[in-house]
């Protein structure tokens, strides 16, 4: 059932991949592009799990899984930048203040700077529960994937993912309010509910990086046209 879940969630990451090449292609908006990274690691993270379970424990699954971590510890944060792009596009005159930018840009660098020392510090272990076959970073007694494992606790709440939630949720509320599109908020703050242990127990959380990853795409395709209204004019 899993299995099925993560694969099917891959499909959709791939489609929201496909739709936000075609914005980029559309308007030549850097944050488009820029944002291609972080949405095709997405895309692999489900795929990677989905696939586990026909990969086995081993070093090859143990290759393929690094990256799924180093995408999300370098490139996740990169949806505060896309919040503030978005902020802009929607034609807020303090949103395109230089300095107003700059904040965005320096609080996703510190949180990957915060998440950095991962990349020689963490190690990846197996786990399996329903009948997912990964690799975390930490395991406890219900995931056992043989008897001589043991526990590995983590180091605390993931502060990375979670500011990048309540930045983006705060920009998606302006959005909302003031411009009447409410689904930047929405996939954010979704987001944020499905990575509470009560969902996450329940590997509802990657559905929520689907709900959030489609928010902002939406939302740059959607006030992108303002964009592209602006270059036919000048054409």
């Amino acid at each position: 059932m899993y299995t099925t879940l993560f694969l099917m969630q891959a499909g959709i990451q791939f489609l929201l991949l496909l739709w936000l090449v075609r914005v980029y292609r559309a308007t030549g908006l850097a944050i488009a592009l820029a944002m291609i990274i972080p949405q095709f690691g997405l895309f692999y993270d489900n795929l990677i799990v989905g696939l586990g379970r026909f990969i086995g424990i081993g070093g090859f699954l143990e290759a393929l899984s690094w990256p799924r971590f180093w995408i999300h510890w370098l490139f996740g944060a990169w949806m505060i930048i896309a919040s503030g792009a978005i902020l802009r596009l929607a034609g807020f005159g303090w949103a395109k203040n230089k300095a107003v930018m700059a904040g965005f840009c320096l609080v996703t660098v510190a949180l990957m700077v915060h998440d950095l020392p991962y990349f020689w510090t963490t190690a990846l272990y197996p786990v399996c529960e329903f009948d997912l076959v990964r690799y975390s970073t930490q395991v406890d007694a219900s995931r056992f994937c043989s008897p001589d494992q043991v526990v590995v606790v983590g180091d605390g709440p993931p502060i990375a993912p979670i500011m990048t939630c309540f930045v983006v949720i705060l920009s998606g509320l302006v959005l909302w309010v003031k411009r009447g599109f409410p689904w930047v908020f929405a996939g954010s703050l979704l987001m944020l509910i499905t990575a509470t242990p009560f969902f996450s127990r329940y590997k509802l959380d990657n559905f929520g990086e689907i709900l959030i990853a489609g928010g902002i795409i939406w939302g740059i395709a959607h006030f992108s046209g303002r964009r592209r209204a602006w270059l036919a004019r000048s054409a």
